[in-house]
Parts: structure tokens; sequence; C-alpha cells
């Protein structure tokens, strides 16, 4: 478990400090309710100074024009995360309830994925010559220069704290914005321990990096929207939030990423090879406790294999071992809140009292006497348009949907709700999965035995599951401004 000398204080301007006005507030451990550690509760004063130092080290340091200094103090940065990697894997447990076993992807591939940002910090191609061109009667020679915007509001969620803030982080840094990063409020320690480890183990200069945390949802989140000094909002997060960012955002015309969550669809067509679709179907739902925006929560099934799908799924659920998340093989952890909890509740409830059934799980769990799991569940007989069907549960619940059409239909159903984050297909015909794939509307499609991720492949979502993409080249012009030079011709 993490030191009890865990770091929770903001970080401004290169020193750690308490909020402004004083207070504190627990960080419990969701799997058994213990305070793992308290954290400055930051207030509206508190955005000010972080901003200032922010905008200060962005407009009077040569910070986002030295590009071989920043691949320097990056480097210093991923090794020293690397060292760090057990206390980050600790700390991620404790506070968010991630469990151990899945650990390697939410923290160590990460920090390998820094390489491939590292690397574009030198070798991105910042100009370009476009060559002559006659208008107007003049020969111009004209170059295309991609700068950094500024100032980075960074915005993080609670199910996945590290691999957030390290993405953020680390795009902001590498293509020279400062940043001002704000932790959800359940999970505010692994972002105070990135920037322990900046502080004590990188040249990154004062105000470059800043961290915010905060008791309350809103308030450090709507100053910093207020603010008109940061450049680009990032966050990751609900639609709703989302939304209201961006609103705020439009004060001054500023520019906004999103990556709003899903209701991601899996379809699988009659020629699946049904031993791998449905542990995919199982794995691709319930890893990270079902505490995962990208995952595929709603499972399209043909009439011809449905049953035995069903089945299937019924024998795999019913075994997925549940409980205690630093127990390596465990799959669905605790759940973050009880208010998550409820809703989670509601949601199963009513789709029963709709006519679907719940065939495994559909309650909480206990371990040593707290309540804050929600057993892996299945749906079943679940309508396309049902709440259930179109709502992100986001915990281990599995939604079941019959189709008995044609592929087309197949499509319309995924298609079939506001999201569009990610998706995924089962076939054994590759071409008539990818024929399937180009009409999904989402932001990544996983076909059989494979998945998007990586420091290379751009992530984002369509519909109401955001705007804008993180990773890969054009998530790294995400943090760019485009300038076009014209200069006369030689």
């Amino acid at each position: 478990m993490p030191s009890a000398d865990l770091e929770g204080r903001l970080f401004i301007d290169g020193e750690f400090r308490e909020a402004k006005s004083g207070k504190r507030y627990d960080i419990l451990n969701p799997a058994t309710d213990q305070v793992v550690a308290q954290a400055a509760d930051a207030g509206p004063e508190d955005v000010d100074d972080a901003v200032t130092a922010a905008r200060r080290a962005f407009d009077d340091t040569d910070w986002g024009t030295d590009h071989k200094f920043r691949r320097h103090c990056l480097e210093q940065f991923q090794a020293a995360m690397r060292e760090e990697a057990a206390e980050f894997s600790d700390i991620l447990t404790a506070e968010s309830g991630v469990p151990k076993g899945i650990h390697s992807t939410h923290v160590d591939f990460m920090i390998d994925g820094m390489d491939f940002w590292n690397e574009l910090t030198t070798s991105f191609e910042w100009e370009r010559e476009l060559g002559p061109n006659t208008v107007l009667g003049m020969v111009s020679d004209r170059t295309v220069r991609y700068q950094p915007y500024g100032v980075v509001g960074a915005i993080t969620p609670w199910n996945a704290p590290f691999m957030t803030a390290i993405w953020k982080v680390t795009h902001a840094m590498s293509t020279g914005n400062t940043v001002v990063l704000k932790s959800a409020p359940d999970t505010p320690l692994t972002a105070a321990k990135m920037a322990q480890i900046a502080a004590e183990k990188t040249d990154i200069p004062a105000g470059v990096f800043n961290t915010l945390s905060s008791a309350d949802k809103g308030i450090v989140g709507d100053a910093m929207t207020a603010d008109p000094r940061i450049d680009l909002f990032h966050f990751t997060g609900s639609p709703g939030v989302g939304q209201r960012i961006m609103e705020r955002a439009a004060n001054g015309i500023r520019k906004v990423v999103l990556e709003l969550g899903g209701k991601s669809a899996n379809i699988i067509l009659p020629d699946a090879d049904l031993d791998q679709a449905c542990g995919m179907a199982t794995m691709m739902c319930m890893t990270s406790s079902g505490q995962g925006c990208a995952l595929g929560t709603r499972a399209i099934v043909h009439a011809d294999v449905y049953d035995d799908v069903v089945a299937r799924l019924q024998a795999i659920i019913g075994m997925i071992p549940w409980g205690d998340p630093t127990d390596p093989g465990t799959i669905v952890g605790p759940i973050i809140r009880q208010e998550q909890l409820v809703r989670m509740e509601g949601l199963v409830a009513r789709a029963r009292e709709a006519g679907a059934r719940i065939l495994v799980g559909g309650e909480r769990g206990e371990v040593n006497g707290k309540a804050n799991w929600y057993k892996p569940t299945l749906i079943v007989d679940v309508a396309p348009d049902a709440e259930i069907a179109q709502t992100e549960v986001f915990g281990p619940v599995l939604s079941v949907i019959r189709y008995e059409g044609d592929d087309d239909e197949a499509v319309r159903i995924a298609n079939n709700t506001r999201y569009g984050l990610s998706s995924y297909i089962q076939s054994s015909d590759e071409d008539r999965a990818r024929r399937v794939a180009n009409k999904l509307r989402a932001g990544t499609v996983n076909i059989g035995a494979s998945f998007y991720l990586g420091a290379d492949s751009p992530f984002g979502g369509w519909g109401i599951s955001g705007l804008g993409v993180e990773h890969g080249i054009e998530g790294f012009r995400e943090y760019l401004q485009v300038k076009t030079i014209s200069t006369p011709g030689k």
C-alpha cells in the first residue's frame, strides 16, 4: 500500500503548498472506506495562482520553442516515473480501486508510450516550406509553422487517473504548452505524485506543470473555464460536464478537446468464432470493473447464434473474480462511491421492469462488511431503445441485444445511440468485418482479438462522445496552432 506520507498538496509555480483557505479533505479507499491521505481543497484564488504561474512560464521563457530542452525534461520525467511505477500502482488502487491485475495497461504501458511523444518533440516538422506561389502579381514563398497554444487547462476523471493524467500532461508539455492539471475530487494523489517527480527529478521549469485538487466537482473547474488566460481545455469525463466546458470556453473562442464516454457496441456476426467472440465480449466489458469509457457494453448478437452466445456469456460472467483490488486475480474491483452504486442499481432495476432478464449478478457484492462492489452482471433480451442500451452505466454490466436481419441491421442498432466512442466486431471474415467497420459511427473500431490502444493511434469520439482526439500525430496537433508566413519570392 502507499506510504503514509503521500503528497496531497497543490503544486503551483514549482512549489508544493496548501490551499489558501487552509482546507483539506479526505481521500477514501473505495474498497475499505479508510482514509488513504488528505488533499488540499483548492478554491478560485488557487486557480488564479496556478494559471498565473503557467502563463508566466509560457510567455516569459523559451519552453515553447526549445524543443531539445523539452525532450530532455520529458525523458527525465519518463525515467523517473518508470522508477516509481510500483508506487503509482499502489496509489492507483488505493484512491480509485483499479484492480492490480490490469496495472500493466494503466501504468507501465502508458509510461512506455511516452517514447512516442518524446521523439515527436524534436522530430515533428515544426515548419515546412510550401514553395513559391504567384498571386496579385506577386511571387511569394510560404512557410507553415506550428506553435503551442499557451496554457492548457487539463481536467481528468476518477476511473483512470494515471492514464488520463499522463496523456494530458505529456501531450501538453511535449508540444510546448504549459499545463494546469485538475484531478477528479476522488483521485488527486496520482497527479500530486507526478508533480513530486517533476519537482525532484527533472529540470522542468517552475510554472510549466501545476496541479490542483478540490473536494467540490465544479468550483475549481468553473474558475478555470472562466479564466481567459487558459487557451485550450482538454477534458475527459461526462457529456454534461463537457458541454458546460465547451459553452464556457466559447467566451473568448478558446479551443476544447473533449473525450466524453460511450455506449460502445460489440457486434457478434453469425459467422463469428464464438469462443473468441464471447471471451472478447466479456473481457472488453468487465475489465477495469466496467469503469472504462471505450468498453463494449452492448453486445449485438445475431439470432442464429443468440442462444449459444447467451449461454456462453452466462457461464463466463458467472465465474469472473471480483473483490479485493490488490489481488492480482481480481477483474472487478470496487465502485468509486455510493452514488455510482445507487445509480447502477436503478438502471438495472428499470431494465428488469422493462422486460429484460438478469441472468448473472444484478446486485451489490460485499467484502469484509463493505458493500462497495457491483457484481459482474449480464442482462439479456434488451431492446435497442431501452434505457440500459442507451445510457452509459460505467460499471460491470453487459447488455445483450438480439437482431435477426443482415449486417446493415446490426449496424443500424449499433449506430442507434448518441455516443460514438468505440465499437467491436466479431466475425471470421475480416473483409466482412471491415465493411461493417466502415459504416459504424465511432472513433475507434476493434475487429476480433484486437484493440486500438497505442501512443501512435488517434483516439476520439463521434457524437456526444467528444471532440478532437488524443494520441498519434493527430493528437499532437490538437495542442498546436497553425501559422502561415509569406515572404517575397526569391
